[in-house]
């Protein structure tokens, strides 16, 4: 039991099974490989950046993009991008390119954002 008197079971289910100590380690945000074939064919990705969240390494990761064949646009003013910020402060990175997003490009943008915690949001035409 835990020291409220609680059993300890009852205190992991009400954060899907994680004890206090591994929420408290932070999220071990990794690099985002493991469902980046969930990307595959999309044409957008936005990045939602929240306002305390440090872009580094943002000129650089619009160069490769850009070289790439992607337009990146920060912040974006897309009314589609807009509509989907998850709190009003947020501001997003909008990556698209015509045709698809290359799978480099995607990689590079997707690991990025994960590396920065950042919500990250894409469509894929069907």
């Amino acid at each position: 039991t835990c020291p409220c008197g609680r059993a300890e079971a009852n205190v992991a289910m009400r954060w899907g099974g994680a004890s206090r100590r591994t929420l408290r380690a932070g999220s071990h945000r990794g690099t985002g490989d493991n469902h980046l074939f969930e990307l595959e064919g999309a044409d957008r990705l936005t990045l939602f950046v929240a306002p305390y969240a440090k872009m580094k390494g943002y000129r650089d990761l619009k160069a490769q993009l850009e070289e790439l064949g992607c337009q990146v646009a920060y912040p974006s003013t897309s009314p589609v991008v807009l509509r989907e910020l998850p709190a009003p402060r947020y501001t997003a990175v909008n990556i698209e390119a015509p045709g698809g997003i290359p799978a480099e490009a995607l990689r590079q943008a997707h690991r990025w954002a994960h590396k920065r915690d950042l919500l990250h949001s894409f469509f894929r035409p069907l």
